[in-house]
């Protein structure tokens, strides 16, 4: 994982703290949690985390081993399972696995179960990335040593590698892969994977989930110590009042919390909570319907009007709070491979409509929203600006991220009447194919009915890897494409704001991993200890910016 480096900002933290640190300003106190956490597993330990976005992949991540995980380097992957690889040529790639690793049964995950895992894998494998097509067959080579065989070279195969889990052959007896557009491997509770926690009840496959899911610590976890909190509960669905509240004003109901960017103060200003903020590569995806007959949408000009419409130096500033930075692009412009075009295009964007041919454009255009509510305080800040130029907005709302996701996957099917759709696409990928996914005409995530060109610009960069000197032309000639057919909204890309309990010790992730299994708890936490939260425990913690350590 690449390191991060926390710092606490004092005073001007974050911009916050002159504008509502009502108490005094000695009363706010630098976060102390991992001066005095504590190294062991208490067996009563427990979080309640609330995972609003994506929910299915983080829990995979904490139920699963695979070969190698998502983590927060440009690279956007580190070991896990395996140790070492050797990439023999564009086909062939050598892995080393760790001999230390069982699954959660007590079995052993050597190569005999990794290969059994791929050919269950290659019967079902997922179709929102292109390793369907390009993974031909696993073999083994040694006891700990495996051979992969590709169809054709294939840039991705690393952050695919982090998403293919590894299951016990009980598991199997179950349960098999799919051809899924989302994720299924939290729909069985039992010891089937090898990660640092068991999924003991709930589930969570991204059309479906429980608004609970429950994990237990795994006692055969390899990475001696961890974890170091016994019971996770995450909470998928909640309204965002009642989490803010469960948080800041009360114990034992909510530790860990994504939180939107207009409800910092709540947090600040807890008795309970602490503030955690950190750029994110996190994309506020933006879907326009053009699978909808009806929607105003098809007309490119109104497209282009509607992105040219958006001053997103005042979204940042006040429907975001100063959490995000303007992005040209539906791709978040932190992302390494979107940074430099994202600063060019914004600096000296292509040239602009002006503000009379944009209100001719779009005065008296309607737009229907789908969106989670947690997002309402940035469309109502675009609705703002929008307003001006004779644009107006309805809303379907929900707390359900699974409702959302419906709308957006049964789409291409159902040809629904919204025009505009919101959702949380956090870093899922470690790649910028977590965002170009949504613009690929053959996966449903895709609200866009054709485009050969970009699509053979899609498959081109499923070719290359990273590193190769024609990588980032290729993003550049996407994201131009992109931006001049206007297919999403492009609004700025948010940072990842956190509240977390006092008494957590925890810095999270800028993509979409939870690492809970480093997690840890002071004496003070209030399922670990046995007398009342002493006084100076209450107060007030400044806020802390989680910077990347480079």
């Amino acid at each position: 994982m690449n390191k991060m480096l926390a710092k606490s900002l004092i005073c001007f933290a974050l911009g916050l703290i002159p504008f509502y640190m009502y108490a005094a300003e000695s009363t706010y106190e630098t976060d102390d949690a991992a001066k005095i956490s504590l190294a062991h597993r208490d067996p009563n330990s427990q979080l309640h985390v609330y995972i609003p976005s994506l929910p299915y992949a983080y829990i995979m991540r904490l139920i699963n081993g695979t070969l190698v995980r998502l983590d927060d380097s440009t690279r956007g992957w580190e070991y896990f399972i395996a140790y070492k690889h050797e990439k023999r040529d564009d086909l062939t790639y050598d892995f080393w696995l760790r001999d230390d690793v069982k699954f959660q049964d007590g079995t052993p995950l050597n190569a005999d179960a990794v290969v059994e895992n791929f050919n269950h894998f290659l019967q079902g494998a997922f179709t929102y990335t292109d390793i369907h097509r390009k993974l031909k067959s696993v073999e083994k080579l040694d006891a700990y040593r495996i051979r992969i065989h590709l169809n054709a070279p294939y840039g991705m195969l690393f952050h695919d590698l982090a998403r293919i889990n590894f299951y016990t052959q009980e598991y199997y007896r179950h349960h098999q892969w799919s051809k899924s557009i989302t994720a299924e491997n939290t729909a069985l509770v039992g010891p089937f994977g090898a990660g640092p926690y068991i999924l003991t009840q709930g589930y969570a496959t991204g059309l479906a989930q429980s608004d609970t899911v429950v994990l237990k610590a795994n006692p055969y976890y390899f990475e001696k110590s961890q974890p170091y909190i016994q019971t996770l509960t995450i909470h998928t669905r909640m309204p965002i009042d009642r989490v803010i509240d469960a948080l800041s004003n009360k114990e034992g109901q909510i530790d860990i919390a994504f939180i939107p960017l207009n409800k910092k103060t709540e947090i600040v200003n807890s008795k309970y909570a602490k503030l955690y903020t950190l750029p994110s590569t996190t994309t506020l995806s933006f879907h326009m319907n053009l699978m909808n007959p009806q929607t105003p949408l098809h007309d490119l000009r109104i497209r282009q009007a509607l992105n040219e419409a958006l001053n997103q130096e005042n979204l940042v500033k006040f429907a975001y709070k100063g959490e995000g930075v303007p992005s040209p692009f539906p791709i978040s412009a932190n992302m390494y491979a979107a940074k430099a075009l994202s600063n060019a295009y914004m600096s000296h964007p292509p040239a602009r409509m002006s503000d009379e041919e944009i209100a001719r454009i779009l005065n008296g255009v309607h737009l229907k929203v789908v969106t989670q509510d947690r997002f309402v305080s940035i469309c109502k800040g675009i609705e703002y600006q929008l307003k001006r130029f004779g644009v107006t907005l309805s809303y379907d709302i929900t707390s359900d991220e699974k409702y959302v996701f419906k709308q957006l996957l049964t789409n291409r099917e159902h040809r629904y009447d919204w025009d505009l759709l919101l959702w949380g696409n956090e870093d899922w990928y470690g790649h910028p194919w977590s965002s170009l996914f949504t613009l690929y005409t053959p996966n449903q995530w895709c609200a866009i009915d054709k485009d050969d060109t970009l699509d053979a610009y899609m498959r081109t960069l499923f070719t290359l890897e990273n590193s190769d000197s024609r990588f980032l032309p290729l993003m550049d000639t996407i994201l131009k494409h992109v931006y001049e057919k206007a297919y999403m909204l492009s609004i700025p890309s948010p940072n990842m704001v956190v509240g977390i309990n006092k008494e957590v010790d925890f810095t999270p992730s800028s993509v979409a991993i939870m690492r809970l299994w480093e997690a840890k708890l002071t004496p003070y936490h209030w399922s670990i200890r046995s007398s009342p939260l002493p006084q100076e425990r209450l107060r007030y913690r400044l806020p802390t910016k989680v910077l990347p350590d480079e």
